[in-house]
């Protein structure tokens, strides 16, 4: 059994409620007010008889199933709380595909009766258009007995699966003891499968690089505080967390992977112990007497707009482009960047195709775009009113391909316009980011060097 977290309902409330009690879903409205559009939308999509078996698995609590939408506005306009969300919407799903529909119902009504059943109304029916059958909760937002609205551990979704899970022990369904809750967003997986870096595998990699160096969780523990990651290890604690670099959000390492859990660490760590394993030491920089002009410093002499770009990305390991990029070696504050290398890239050469070196000059060059786009839009505009005059077919073919092409010619423009706006946001987060870099850089090179004259 799954159940999902509550959503709010604001608007279009009408569709949903009338979907769980009309007849069918194309039946014409019961209410013609708009103020509760949201609620009776939200009561129709739960009670909609082509899901329920005719109404036969459609119940209530502390309400009537005839008049659920009136009752729950009267108590809304009894509290005068009439405004923001009318209602809240779930679910409870079953594993189970033999699972008649009548002990659904019943476990779908001891669920919310234990929930909300104290002090809130509640419209439970139980849909069988699927494989699995999964129960629909519409919980008014403001309860009966206070005039209160929803909130706390009531709408705190992630705390009902015990509740489901102890109802379904019962009944002998089936129960994840031990579901895994540490999943990572799509995005973040899609990208990672492209070999892309995230926050994710960033810290992948740190932990991995201070095991290898670690046989104990002092030494480990040593060697992500060398590397500049804030973590805990605290025994005292539940999870064990660290701070990606850039961020302030800690993650769970048990989040990472089987691999990065407490008692996958510690396993590691002992397996390290029979073999010879190197301590941790951060990179030296090796001083050098005389020092060649790099392709970084003749970047930088660029300067301007584009010179920050073209900057940027020989830092993002982009120029020059016969050079292998190595993702482990960049910064922290550009891994993301790698991302959205393609947008990067396209605004670099917009800027050096049109020689921008300024804001100034970028705002100049955003103002003519928005200049040609007005005058094709009064162009196409004017062919459009010839196209609707008495023409031969083959005059008006022409007028269309032209009325196409000017078409074709405003969405480049249009592109070229939003790359002007995200140069203006972007450049000023790459200055930033390159002055933190440098700042840093600096910084070690100072530590390498008072290190190197000690040692003379």
């Amino acid at each position: 059994m799954a159940v999902t977290k509550l959503w709010s309902v604001k608007s279009n409330l009408k569709q949903v409620i009338d979907y769980a009690i009309n007849p069918e879903k194309t039946a014409a409205d019961v209410y013609t007010e708009e103020q509760y559009q949201a609620l009776a939308d939200v009561l129709s999509y739960a009670k909609d008889e082509e899901k329920t078996e005719r109404e036969l698995y459609v119940d209530t609590i502390n309400c009537n199933v005839a008049t659920a939408r009136d009752q729950f506005i009267t108590v809304k306009e009894q509290y005068q709380k009439t405004d923001g969300i009318q209602a809240y919407h779930g679910y409870l799903s079953f594993k189970e595909q033999n699972i008649t529909p009548e002990l659904a119902q019943k476990i779908g009504m001891e669920f919310a009766n234990e929930i909300w059943g104290n002090r809130f109304q509640v419209v439970v029916t139980t849909h069988l258009n699927t494989t699995h059958l999964h129960c629909h909760f519409v919980v008014n937002s403001v309860s009966f007995v206070d005039g209160k609205r929803l909130w706390g551990e009531e709408k705190a979704w992630f705390k009902f699966r015990t509740v489901a899970d102890r109802i379904c022990e019962k009944y002998g369904l089936y129960y994840n003891p031990k579901p895994n809750r540490s999943k990572q967003s799509s995005y973040y997986y899609k990208q990672e499968q492209a070999g892309m870096p995230t926050r994710y595998t960033m810290v992948r990699e740190a932990i991995d690089e201070a095991i290898a160096h670690s046989t104990n969780l002092r030494s480990f523990d040593y060697a992500l505080t060398q590397m500049g990651y804030e973590h805990s290890l605290s025994e005292s604690r539940k999870y064990w967390t660290i701070v990606p670099k850039g961020y302030t959000k800690p993650i769970r390492l048990k989040n990472l992977g089987e691999d990065y859990t407490e008692e996958a660490i510690k396993r590691r760590l002992m397996e390290n112990q029979r073999v010879r394993i190197v301590p941790f030491a951060k990179q030296t920089v090796v001083i050098r007497q005389y020092r060649l002009p790099t392709r970084e410093q003749k970047i930088k002499k660029v300067g301007g707009l584009y010179g920050l770009y073209l900057h940027y990305c020989y830092k993002l390991g982009y120029l020059p482009k016969y050079k292998k990029q190595n993702t482990k070696r960049l910064h922290y504050l550009l891994k993301e960047d790698l991302l959205k290398l393609d947008k990067i890239t396209a605004e670099t050469r917009l800027l050096g195709r049109e020689h921008i070196f300024t804001d100034e000059q970028l705002f100049s060059y955003k103002a003519s775009l928005n200049g040609q786009i007005e005058t094709l839009i009064d162009d196409r505009t004017h062919l459009r009113k010839i196209s609707r005059t008495k023409m031969s077919d083959d005059e008006l073919s022409k007028v269309k391909g032209q009325i196409v092409s000017i078409s074709g010619k405003i969405r480049e423009l249009r592109k070229e316009v939003r790359l002007c706006d995200d140069i203006a946001e972007r450049s000023k987060v790459m200055e930033q980011n390159l002055e933190t870099i440098r700042a840093e850089e600096e910084k070690q090179e100072r530590k390498e060097q008072n290190r190197y004259d000690k040692r003379r």
